[in-house]
């Protein structure tokens, strides 16, 4: 395909290219008597073009066990040689060098210690740590809680203090129920009580990045215990400062979309106070990959301002011709005493790869503090059309 004045994006996969598994090879060359470049190329690089990204990281990972030495410890001492010095790259802008494995090419090396090092513990979660100062080692850490999550946790007790943010992101966001990309954990998902004292420790982190990726744990959690979840989330609102509730306010952000009353109530977030809602649309119909432009007047009938969370539901048409509902935060407003709000929204239908649209009859809804107070249906035109 030609991009004439367009720019081409390359494909996410390519983080693990050719060139960059070769420059892996040349540091491990440099620490490994007798290592053969030419067959590590060969065997880290083989239908490379052909595989997908996570197919690549796996098999630079197999190719590790192979081209390290076979005993783990040694291995890992060779590893942690062919680090980077610095813990800072930005994984977007730089990648493995000369100088050291950094960046993207960690997650490999990651999955070799979680893979391969389920017999030499310690020493595996002491290189998961060191890697994970330099990209991420979430996803390698969970083939080891998966093997023994009881001595794992107690080792991670012990790194809370930990001077480094990466570190402590990866205590919690490694211990995640449901980590995106990463394998589940189903000892975790029946009992989410185990990773309570990571999260206690770190809900007040000084660093933001730490104190989201908590929050995400927390949202984990929700997902198949949101009683245990709400539980937790009132302790910690009791005398919380702002950056708490802030944590907890996205923790809570899908039992919010779903109207969760406890929920709603923790936030401040009560049965609104309305007068007439005007919820209008543009049109009737949707051009295929156009936008919907949504109208809102509204009139406060309390004596006192209200905090009011709009949210938008879409029902999607699917292939079956029936409906599937998704929640989008519209907004968050203080509404003073009698006053009237208006607002314009226009809700996207543009080409995403996370959604197939349907043409057909569609249905929005607007729901305020989780109370629907309005719907509309409309048409979203077929392709082309």
């Amino acid at each position: 395909m030609q991009c004439a004045n367009l720019p081409c994006v390359e494909p996410f996969k390519n983080v693990f290219n050719r060139k960059v598994i070769a420059t892996l090879g040349r540091l491990l060359a440099r620490e490994i008597p007798r290592f053969s470049l030419k067959k590590w190329n060969a065997d880290a690089c083989a239908d490379l073009e052909s595989l997908e990204m996570k197919q690549r990281w796996l098999q630079v990972t197999h190719a590790l066990a192979r081209h390290l030495p076979s005993n783990f410890p040694e291995a890992a001492a060779v590893i942690r040689r062919v680090l980077h010095p610095s813990c800072e790259c930005d994984p977007l802008r730089e990648g493995t060098t000369a100088d050291g494995v950094q960046s993207w090419m960690i997650a490999p090396l990651a999955d070799y210690a979680g893979i391969y090092g389920k017999n030499h513990l310690p020493v595996a979660m002491e290189l998961l740590r060191e890697l994970t100062m330099r990209f991420t080692s979430e996803f390698g850490v969970r083939h080891l809680l998966l093997h023994d999550a009881p001595a794992c946790l107690q080792i991670m007790h012990g790194w809370l203090d930990d001077p480094n943010d990466h570190v402590r992101r990866w205590l919690t966001e490694g211990t995640r129920p449901r980590l995106p990309w990463g394998a589940q954990i189903p000892g975790f998902i029946a009992d989410p009580t185990a990773t309570q004292k990571i999260l206690h420790a770190l809900r007040d982190d000084p660093s933001e990045y730490v104190r989201r990726s908590v929050a995400n744990h927390l949202n984990d959690i929700a997902r198949d215990h949101p009683q245990l979840a709400l539980q937790i989330a009132e302790k910690w609102m009791k005398n919380a400062p702002a950056p708490r509730k802030k944590l907890l306010r996205h923790a809570m952000r899908n039992l919010l979309k779903k109207g969760e009353p406890q929920a709603l109530a923790l936030h401040g977030l009560a049965a609104p106070q309305l007068g007439d809602v005007s919820f209008t649309l543009a049109s009737s119909s949707v051009p295929f990959y156009g936008d919907l432009s949504c109208l809102l007047e509204m009139t406060s009938l309390a004596t006192v301002e209200q905090r009011l969370r709009l949210d938008i539901i879409v029902h999607y048409q699917k292939a079956n011709g029936s409906l599937s509902p998704k929640t989008y935060l519209w907004k968050e407003i203080v509404l003073p005493a009698g006053q009237v709000h208006r607002a314009e929204r226009r809700q996207s239908f543009r080409k995403i790869t996370t959604r197939v649209y349907h043409p057909g009859l569609h249905r929005i809804e607007l729901a305020i503090n989780g109370c629907v107070m309005a719907q509309r249906e409309f048409t979203l035109l077929p392709h082309n059309a």
